[in-house]
């Protein structure tokens, strides 16, 4: 088995469907490349959905870029089916530290429109190395969330 880097993070906030009120939403994921040296290169991840008092599977990419990192997931909502979450953090927009943890989303449905939503990075930005990056075996990846 290979030896890469996998980045363990759990981001919440809210989720807003059209003509809804707004519901909380986080996401917890182990994203892992073996091409640890090259930074944009995109990771997939598995990981878990909170969505109001529901817990369930996501899966998705995780793609680090200079101006701030790419995030896409899908998760079957427990009554829409598949559902895709997308969006970017922009580093440098509405203040800098802000734009370090904060990532707004696009939420569609078979390629529509149908929400919003915004995560938060909630833990220390500065225990983050510490606390999110490891150096896994590939076999050891996609294990626990804890």
């Amino acid at each position: 088995m290979s030896l890469g880097l996998l980045l363990k993070e759990r981001m919440s906030g809210w989720l807003q469907l059209e003509n809804e009120p707004r519901q909380t939403f986080a996401f917890e994921i182990r994203a892992f490349t073996t091409q640890v040296f090259s930074l944009s290169a995109p990771r997939y991840f598995q990981g878990m959905v909170t969505l109001g008092n529901q817990t369930l599977p996501c899966e998705g990419e995780l793609t680090i870029l200079l101006s701030g990192p790419h995030y896409w997931l899908t998760f079957d909502h427990p009554s829409l089916g598949r559902v895709r979450a997308e969006g970017k953090k922009h580093y440098g927009r509405n203040g800098l530290i802000a734009s370090l943890i904060t990532c707004p989303l696009t939420l569609t449905r078979d390629r529509q429109p149908i929400g919003t939503a915004e995560v938060a990075y909630r833990d220390s930005m500065l225990a983050f190395p510490f606390r999110a990056l490891r150096l896994v075996r590939e076999d050891k990846a996609y294990g626990s969330l804890s």
